[in-house]
């Protein structure tokens, strides 16, 4: 099953990448492109949790489209684990949160296939991916607790950016239009779903093996 896991890993890594192509030539076709300028635009382009996470997705499938088997180094078990859990909490938000947002109703044309394709295309292919070709077991309480500090790390970098340059990448944590205290809750709730979805994919990695694949590896 190693060449239908390249084959799914691939696809993946490439869905990725033309879902960030796409975006990258809206945002520099854009009107707030040459309204705020190209530094402040790319700042603010990777400052979105979801491009971070696609991106991570991106590269973390190429590498498994190359070796289906994965790395053994603890950072690459913490990275694979980030790429489930974050892209699987992007499409989340995006479905329950955002896509009712005006800005995301009014987006045509390469806007509307960006969205789509990584808010809701490569989430479910990644964790589809995941469950059929693993690899696993890969993953232990200390991947989990890891994992934490990619978003943890975001979260922080958000919220001290957005008091300096007013400006944030979600109204969920956006303190110029809800209080610190209702964005004290959102970022507990978002924060609860991290930790449980981390320790719900350990659960499937330690007790399941990959649906098409006979790798069942020891940790």
């Amino acid at each position: 099953m190693g060449l239908a896991a390249r084959g799914w890993h691939g696809v993946v890594a490439l869905i990725g990448l033309v879902g960030l192509g796409a975006q990258v030539i809206a945002l520099i076709n854009g009107e707030n492109y040459s309204v705020l300028g190209p530094v402040m635009s790319w700042w603010n382009f990777f400052s979105y949790f979801t491009i971070l996470s696609n991106i991570l997705v991106l590269v973390i499938n190429a590498d498994l489209a190359l070796n289906p088997s994965g790395r053994s180094s603890t950072l690459w078990r913490v990275l694979r684990l980030n790429a489930v859990v974050n892209i699987s909490v992007t499409g989340l938000i995006a479905f329950t949160l955002l896509r009712r947002l005006p800005e995301m109703q009014a987006l045509v044309g390469l806007g509307r296939l960006s969205d789509t394709l990584l808010h809701y295309v490569v989430p479910i292919l990644t964790v589809l991916g995941w469950l059929l070709f693993g690899p696993r077991p890969r993953f232990t309480i200390q991947t989990v607790w890891l994992s934490l500090i990619f978003p943890g790390v975001w979260l922080v970098y958000t919220l001290l950016r957005g008091a300096a340059v007013t400006w944030y990448p979600y109204p969920f944590v956006d303190l110029r239009i809800i209080d610190p205290l209702e964005v004290l809750i959102n970022c507990v709730f978002i924060g609860a779903m991290f930790v449980g979805f981390g320790f719900a994919v350990l659960q499937v990695d330690n007790r399941m093996k990959p649906l098409f694949s006979k790798e069942h590896a020891d940790v």
